[in-house]
Formats: C-alpha cells, sequence, structure tokens
C-alpha cells in the first residue's frame, strides 16, 4: 500500500478542522489540556511513514493518541482504496470482545473530597504542616530563598545527580543544579559551555524545576523532528531522564482547606509539600519506578482515585515541571498569555520535607 500525501494530509486537516501551516503545524487537538500557553508551532503533524502527531506540551498526552489514532485508522481505510480487511484465516467471525475502556480522567468530584476531608481530626493549614515537617530547612522558622531551594534538591537527590531549572517553562532548561557541584547557567543551544552560577531568587512567572534527574546533555528527541523528519536536541525529554522518581500532584479546583486535609490522609510517601507562588499547594510523590512506561500505568491507576479529589490528571505526567521553593514569583499571564505582575512578588513556599517518607500519611507522620 503506497504513501498519498494528499490524502493523507486532507485526513489530518478534516480532524483538526483547520489547514496545516507549512504542510505540518496547527493547532494542537489538547490545547485546552495545555497548564502552559502554547505557541503557534507547538504541535506538528508528520505525514510520511507511520502518520503522527507530536505537541511540545505533555499535559495533552490522551488527547493526542487519540488524534493520532484516529489518523492513522482513516489514512489506512483510505489508502486502501476501501477494501474491506481480512478476517484471516477464522472465516467470518466477530470482532474479540474488548472491556469498555475507562475514563482515563475522571471529573473533580467536590463532594468525594469534602466526604474525605472531613475523616481529618485536626484543622490543616500551611503552618501546621511547616512546623511539623520531619526535616528541618533554611527559611522554616524564618525567610526563604536560596538556601532552601538548593536544600530540597540535595534532600531529594543523589550526589552526582543533576536537576534542571527553569525560568520559562517553554525553554529546554536555563540553570542545572549538580547535587555536590553547585549550579551552572545553561547556554540555549548545544556546543555551550554551562558556567557556574548561583540559581535565581525569582522570575517572571516563578521558578520550576523538572521533578526527574536528568543527564543535563543534549540529546535528540525522537518525539520532536523537523520539517525534514529529524529529531531535534532536547534537555528536558524522556531520553534525558535517569529516573522515573517522581509524581506531582497538585490542584487548582480544590479549596485549599479540603486539599490539605485529604493530602495528609494519603497513603503515599510525600518527600515535599509547598505552594505555587499562586492558589495551590503542590505535594511530590516519591514512585520509583523502573521505566517511563511504568510510571505511566501506575499513573492511570492513581489518576482514578486522585482526580476525583481534585488533583490535576494533567499535571500528573512523567516528564514533569514543577514550583520550585524558596523562590520568587512575580506575576502569571492570563488567558491572552499576557504577563500580569503582582503587585509584590509571591513565595513559592516550602511546607513539608521528608525524603525518607514511606507509604504512610501525614497525619500519621506528624503524631509520631
Amino acid at each position: 500500500m503506497s504513501e498519498n500525501s494528499a490524502i493523507r494530509q486532507a485526513i489530518a486537516e478534516e480532524l483538526l478542522g483547520c489547514s496545516l501551516e507549512d504542510g505540518e503545524y496547527a493547532p494542537c487537538p489538547g490545547r485546552d489540556l495545555h497548564s502552559n500557553r502554547g505557541g503557534r508551532r507547538d504541535f506538528r503533524v508528520v505525514l510520511t511513514g507511520a502518520p503522527t502527531g507530536y505537541c511540545f506540551h505533555d499535559s495533552c498526552t490522551d488527547a493526542v493518541e487519540n488524534f493520532n489514532r484516529e489518523l492513522r485508522q482513516r489514512i489506512g481505510k483510505a489508502e486502501s482504496d476501501g477494501k474491506p480487511s481480512q478476517g484471516g484465516d477464522f472465516g467470518k467471525v466477530s470482532r474479540r470482545p474488548m472491556p469498555k475502556p475507562r475514563p482515563k480522567r475522571p471529573p473533580f468530584d467536590l463532594e468525594a473530597l469534602t466526604r474525605l476531608a472531613g475523616k481529618c481530626p485536626v484543622e490543616i493549614s500551611q503552618e501546621w504542616l511547616l512546623s511539623r515537617s520531619p526535616l528541618s530547612f533554611p527559611g522554616r522558622t524564618g525567610e526563604q530563598g536560596i538556601e532552601t531551594a538548593e536544600a530540597m534538591l540535595s534532600a531529594l537527590y543523589q550526589p552526582g545527580e543533576h536537576v534542571l531549572v527553569f525560568t520559562s517553562p517553554f525553554s529546554q532548561g536555563d540553570f542545572l543544579f549538580c547535587h555536590g557541584k553547585g549550579s551552572f547557567r545553561l547556554g540555549d543551544q548545544p556546543g555551550t559551555k554551562a558556567v557556574p552560577s548561583s540559581l535565581p531568587t525569582g522570575g517572571p512567572e516563578g521558578i520550576l524545576f523538572l521533578v526527574q534527574p536528568v543527564e543535563g546533555e543534549w540529546k535528540w528527541n525522537p518525539n520532536n523532528k523537523d520539517k525534514d523528519g529529524k529529531p531535534r536536541p532536547g534537555r528536558r525529554h524522556g531520553e534525558c531522564v535517569t529516573d522515573w522518581r517522581f509524581l506531582v500532584l497538585e490542584s487548582d479546583h480544590a479549596p485549599e482547606e479540603l486539599w490539605l486535609k485529604a493530602l495528609v490522609q494519603l497513603g503515599f510517601p510525600i518527600v515535599a509539600v509547598f505552594t505555587s507562588g499562586r492558589r495551590s499547594v503542590h505535594a511530590l510523590v516519591r514512585v520509583d519506578c523502573k521505566t517511563k512506561s511504568d510510571f505511566d500505568a501506575l499513573r492511570d491507576d492513581l489518576v482514578q482515585v486522585l482526580a476525583p479529589l481534585g488533583a490535576d490528571a494533567a499535571a500528573m505526567t512523567a516528564v514533569r515541571l514543577s514550583r520550585l521553593p524558596g523562590l520568587y514569583r512575580h506575576g502569571a499571564k492570563d488567558k491572552d498569555g499576557k504577563l500580569q505582575r503582582y503587585q509584590k512578588p509571591r513565595l513559592q513556599k516550602l511546607l513539608w520535607l521528608n525524603p525518607t517518607a514511606k507509604a504512610e500519611p501525614i497525619l500519621n507522620i506528624a503524631k509520631h
């Protein structure tokens, strides 16, 4: 069966509801799920070989997978000239029955969150967590800053491991924290030598870090290709990750007082809790998966339990940025992508640090 580029492009444009810019760029089918502002060329469709759409963002994975599945099915049917598929050696039998797929992202259920929060016997606040953190850290009883960020990274990562730090969520990493060696300012192109530098105290949209440790070097990204189908280099994609260690829990929907009461009752190894500098509180859970496939399988199970409680399923991806506490957020972008600066910078505050956490609720640990 030969490829028909005209048919392939027509089918892709029909599915997307628009023309492909330069024959390959279009708005992402999952753009409503993006947790960060999108760019004009974030989503790219490669129509040669196995037709595939790629997106720069991680939060739209399910929507992109659905698009790719439908794209390939339609192209396969069109390029087979309408011939019926062969039934193999089994005659005219029915298709194998398949279990009904469960929804990947159950909706937020305020009643379910309220019921769980109601089981918490004490009032939980940011101050409650801060005062009971198993590991002390700079700024626990005073002002937080770069030392707080460095202390958390040193507690959660092993000597010699590298952590990417971002002043822009769309970069390939602006700084690199190397446990035992300090931090470095990174160039934005391969071949540029990093220079020693302190971490920034804050950024326009705050400071973020990639929660999985990485090699810290540029590597070819098979999921991000140029117009000729060649992989582009990057520092923040799955091929760069050295350990699938952490999962991020965050919620922009759940009221903070209920969300905190739920967090402290979860029987997960929560190693850190910190604020976003805006309206949510994030938790970092140790999962220690061997591969990304193992991570994704675990994530799919946890989504069923945690999404109804308010956890953002789009934030539970394997290659995920989260807020680096101890540093400041100076603003946030509005729906039009314009940065709106706060009257006063807001601290991304570390509330709880427990690098040796076991699968035990915070509520029980705090009683010890």
